[in-house]
């Protein structure tokens, strides 16, 4: 099953950065899932944009070389789901039926060749004089760099002005990327997830025009017919006081009492999923957009993300009525979170998975370049590999920086989530539970030790190297081996709030 995600605007960006770091922890989503992700924004310099991308492209790197028959190895039906098990991969290297044109293999295509202002892109300058007086009417035309929408400049996005937004998402239908979609969408059980905000500007214009696009008769019936769903993220946070900026904060909320009227009538959807949070005392810079606007992770965009993968998750019998509406709730609405506030299928589908991965990411970046003479490391090649293979420092790039970045900007922010800690060793690694050693006079159970994690690679790398003689395929192997030890020492998580 394929499944298209169109990820719209920063906001679309950010929940597709969280999606990544779930999928490489292997949370839980059908074998045969495989996900297309499609970044939809004008401003393609965007930092939040940059940050997706580059995770995705890593996700894919890695996963490419571990499994490089295509399929992660299947495991027991209870068994903890494969790192990097579901493939990502773009539109553009998919087949497509209607047409010819390329599209290139990027997650970002190009939504329109138009780079100027907004009234360059309408042609203001070939209309009537009645024409321009209208526009005039509809649009702020003012001298003010910061309420001028005719002068918007494009390449930077809508500066939360969905009422422009609209405009240029009209004309996708004749874009080049979207004939490309419509011709690699051939398969009945294709499905489509979109992504997007509801008080911004690219995400709350392009999501309705979408899903008009999507439900247009003109359209082929895979496509009309396809399971689509959608998560709509409402304010989750506030930003700094900018005079200078077009963003205008005051209006996130106005904006989305108007939108879920105009979603109730007029979004016609199998699932449509809600989420937001009352915003924090931590202020985000009130960046327009470009390389600076890069917002810290926050803990509304791993649920959003959650979302796709119940969407993915759910039976074809599922969708048998009318839409489904749904909304995230916490199990107690504390500013900071641990494991014990996410409901169970939470926990079960999505944090155990972390838990597992934190674990892995800990032992590859700490003690495997640590302890290059073991014999598990010499079998692998590592002495050679870890610098210089493209698979071995894309995995660390993906391990030690981004996952742990990702995590680190959620245990800043406020709603705080901050569940692991990687300045300690791995009996404390998992805030929620220290691993008391069990010793008498320096013998006996010393919990996740470093003589432990050595012992288990050890032991787990020779028994892979018939099954998997290809380095990247036994490494990723045995750092599940080696997670799994360190969950079964971990145990239950006390799940009772307090």
């Amino acid at each position: 099953m394929k499944l298209f995600v169109f990820a719209i605007g920063g906001t679309g960006a950010r929940v597709l950065r969280s999606l990544t770091m779930l999928l490489a922890a292997g949370a839980k989503v059908p074998d045969n899932l495989t996900i297309i992700p499609i970044l939809l924004d004008m401003d393609m310099q965007n930092g939040d944009t940059a940050r997706a991308l580059n995770g995705v492209e890593l996700y894919r790197t890695i996963r490419n070389a571990a499994y490089p028959n295509g399929a992660a190895p299947a495991g027991q039906s209870d068994a903890p789901r494969p790192f990097f098990a579901t493939p990502i991969q773009s539109l553009g290297t998919l087949q497509s039926e209607t047409t010819q044109e390329r599209i290139g293999d990027s997650f970002l295509p190009q939504l329109t060749e138009h780079q100027g202002t907004f009234e360059e892109f309408l042609n203001v300058s070939t209309m009537d004089d009645i024409d321009r007086e209208l526009l005039k009417v509809l649009y702020d035309n003012s001298a003010k760099p910061t309420s001028a929408e005719l002068k918007l400049d494009l390449s930077v996005g809508f500066k939360g002005n969905p009422n422009i937004g609209s405009v240029v998402f009209n004309a996708l239908e004749d874009s080049a990327l979207y004939k490309y979609f419509v011709g690699a969408f051939n398969n009945e059980t294709d499905r489509i997830f979109i992504i997007s905000s509801i008080f911004g500007g690219t995400g709350s214009s392009g999501f309705p025009q979408l899903v008009k696009l999507l439900q247009e008769p003109s359209q082929k019936m895979p496509i009309r017919n396809a399971r689509k769903g959608a998560v709509t993220v409402m304010p989750y946070f506030a930003l700094e006081e900018n005079g200078q900026s077009a963003i205008d904060q005051n209006r996130f909320n106005s904006k989305t009492k108007a939108a879920l009227s105009y979603y109730q009538n007029q979004i016609h959807l199998d699932s449509l999923y809600y989420i937001g949070d009352k915003p924090g005392a931590k202020l985000y810079a009130n960046v327009e957009g470009g390389s600076k606007q890069a917002n810290n992770a926050h803990i509304v965009e791993l649920l959003a993300a959650e979302t796709v993968l119940d969407f993915a998750n759910r039976g074809a019998g599922e969708f048998a009525g009318a839409k489904t509406y749904y909304e995230y709730g916490l199990r107690r609405d504390d500013r900071q979170l641990d494991f014990v506030h996410f409901a169970d299928s939470t926990f079960r589908n999505v944090m155990q998975p972390l838990i597992r991965f934190a674990y892995a990411s800990k032992f590859y970046t700490e003690y495997i370049p640590a302890n290059l003479r073991e014999s598990f490391a010499k079998s692998l090649g590592l002495q050679q590999q870890l610098g210089s293979s493209t698979y071995f420092v894309a995995l660390t790039k993906f391990m030690g920086e981004a996952f742990r970045k990702w995590l680190a900007e959620m245990g800043d922010n406020d709603r705080k989530f901050d569940p692991f800690n990687f300045q300690t060793d791995f009996n404390a690694l998992v805030r929620a539970k220290q691993i008391e050693p069990k010793t008498f006079m320096g013998f006996g159970d010393k919990g996740i030790s470093e003589s432990f994690l050595l012992n288990e690679a050890g032991d787990a790398e020779p028994k892979l190297l018939a099954q998997y003689p290809q380095p990247e395929t036994r490494l990723m192997q045995m750092l599940m081996v080696v997670a799994d030890k360190c969950m079964q020492k971990l145990g239950d998580l006390n799940r009772q709030l307090v």
